[in-house]
């Protein structure tokens, strides 16, 4: 475990990690073999280098940029109008998870 080699944020965010295990009533040193091996995990997930593509293949081409809609994802116009009879379903459905929960 050579801590030597990291720099003061990585160490500081390893010790919050720490601390936060500890404040969950982990023993520290367990707590530190923890976060230890996750940090060792995710540093080994990092570094594995994705395969390069043949050299025959063509560089993909980059994405066309897709043009923005014309209207927002969501408009409160295009809902149906709410009856009375949608109401009085809701309330009574309503009071029977209510019912239910208590």
């Amino acid at each position: 475990m050579t801590q030597a080699a990291l720099d003061e944020a990585t160490r500081q965010r390893l010790a919050a990690e720490v601390d936060r295990l500890v404040a969950m009533n982990i023993d520290r040193r367990t707590a530190r073999r923890i976060v230890w091996d996750d940090y060792q995990d995710e540093l080994a997930a990092s570094q594995v280098a994705a395969p390069a593509p043949p050299a025959d293949t063509p560089a993909p081409e980059p994405p066309a940029s897709v043009p923005p809609p014309n209207h927002p994802f969501w408009r409160a116009e295009d809902e149906p109008p709410l009856t009375p009879e949608w109401l009085e379903r809701n309330r009574r459905q309503l009071a029977h998870v209510k019912q239910l929960l208590r």
